[in-house]
């Protein structure tokens, strides 16, 4: 759901004006060192634990927080109406203290609302409460009907250094319209508490939207996210016709990770810059992966799907800025029932590792029906390539 309309069209318009192929003006994903990593074998375990009160959601980040795997959503619709009446929140979210995914995930949670309905993650404000409210119904107090402030959650990590966890997010201007939505900048929320929720900050109190750290204009930073020792790796990707390409920031966990004065970028050739204007693209994917450490491989693993196809890939690298590896391809997804989104979200798991990360676990969103959706698990195994083809 997420930027999927924008890309499908982007990439419409300008293969037809410039009667181009691939849609890209970025490098291949068979462009880049070899992976030195084949897969052995991918089986699909069908779809993950779900609530029934739950109808469809995508997106599906997961990190460990407080002894529990969080999953976090974007766009989810209900069964039954919540407590203020609705059947669509934007974000949503699970917990599980099953980290045993080789028969499936089960023993999801949610907390509820005082209808029995899930409940999000993500708060909105005041502000963007009262403008949901005066747009919500038909006729409603303020047109356009059906306007709406979401928040679409991104990666979260789980900072134990730190007793808390990051939680990224979007902020997003949804219009009447099937994928009418405009993002209007992106942030980090802070969980230091599981008994509560994760609280967005406040990094510039007179703007319209006070806790953006990144703009609309700028890269999706936290389409990905990782800690490695004291220090946070975010990835923003951003589209030039279909190419989703990534920049990488990073900022130390000592620090206040929403000032950006603290941040820098990855600027290519072994630099980093505080200035994201220098930042060069290390790889291509797409606007929601995973990027994590994998102890088998010894090396960085990036797990994503091609934009709007079902096929999924991995690409490795020695650091998290690279150099990154040319894509293998680890599986295709299940086509959706007819008339329902392309895949747009896999993504690896890798709190549920086996053996080093051998064995990795890749979710994706399936769409079955109208608003209507489950979350595939897929076991990908994974065999180092023979060292005369690294």
């Amino acid at each position: 759901m997420h930027k999927l309309s924008f890309l499908a069209a982007l990439c419409l318009a300008c293969c037809s004006a410039l009667t181009i192929s691939g849609c890209s003006f970025y490098p291949s994903g068979s462009s880049g060192p070899s992976a030195g990593v084949t897969v052995a074998q991918s089986t699909d375990l069908g779809a993950i634990g779900s609530n029934p009160k739950i109808l469809g959601r995508d997106g599906g980040y997961s990190g460990v927080f407080a002894g529990y795997a969080v999953w976090l959503y974007g766009d989810t619709f209900l069964a039954n109406p919540n407590a203020e009446g609705q059947t669509l929140i934007s974000d949503s979210w699970s917990f599980t203290s099953d980290f045993n995914a080789q028969d499936g995930i089960t023993a999801f949670q949610e907390r509820e609302d005082s209808a029995g309905a899930p409940t999000m993650l993500l708060q909105l404000t005041a502000t963007e409460q009262a403008f949901n409210a005066a747009h919500a119904g038909n006729p409603c107090q303020q047109q356009p009907c059906g306007a709406r402030w979401a928040l679409w959650p991104g990666a979260m990590v789980g900072d134990p250094a730190g007793n808390r966890a990051l939680v990224f997010y979007q902020i997003v201007s949804a219009q009447p319209g099937n994928f009418n939505f405009q993002t209007v900048g992106y942030s980090i929320a802070t969980w230091q508490n599981f008994a509560d929720l994760p609280q967005r900050p406040t990094i510039n109190p007179t703007a319209e939207h006070p806790d953006l750290l990144f703009s609309e204009n700028q890269p999706s930073f936290g389409s990905a996210a990782l800690i490695a020792g004291d220090t946070l790796y975010a990835y923003g990707c951003y589209t030039s016709l279909l190419s989703v390409a990534c920049v990488l920031g990073r900022v130390d966990l000592g620090a206040d990770v929403t000032d950006l004065s603290q941040w820098t970028y990855y600027a290519g050739n072994g630099n980093w810059s505080s200035k994201l204007g220098d930042a060069m693209w290390v790889f291509t994917a797409n606007h929601i992966l995973n990027v994590s450490w994998n102890d088998y491989l010894q090396r960085y693993v990036a797990v994503y799907n091609h934009p709007l196809s079902g096929d999924v890939v991995i690409r490795t690298a020695p650091a998290p800025e690279g150099p990154w590896s040319a894509e293998v391809t680890a599986f295709e997804a299940l086509q959706p029932a007819a008339g329902q989104s392309p895949v747009d979200d896999a993504q690896a798991h890798p709190e549920y590792n086996v053996n080093g990360g051998q064995t990795m676990f890749v979710t994706y969103t399936h769409g079955t029906g109208p608003f209507t959706s489950e979350e595939r698990l897929v076991s990908v195994r994974l065999q180092l390539a023979p060292a005369s083809t690294q």
